[in-house]
């Protein structure tokens, strides 16, 4: 099955940044394409909505090589 991976990173008031990673069913069209990248910034924002001092999340489509 393919997947869809996505690079995720945060950016901390401190200078530093976080960068996860995070695979998903790739989708068949460019419409499912699009839910699935806001349901995974949707996510992405309930995960860290409580963390203090972050302050720019960029949620990206990445070459399934890049994580490896």
């Amino acid at each position: 099955m393919l997947k869809s991976t996505y690079r995720i990173e945060i950016d901390n008031a401190d200078g530093t940044t976080s960068i996860l990673y995070a695979q998903r069913p790739k989708c068949k069209t460019a419409k499912g394409r699009d839910a699935q990248h806001n349901r995974m910034v949707n996510q992405v924002v309930e995960s860290i909505r409580e963390i203090r001092g972050w302050k720019r999340l960029t949620v990206s489509i990445v070459p399934a090589e890049e994580l490896a």
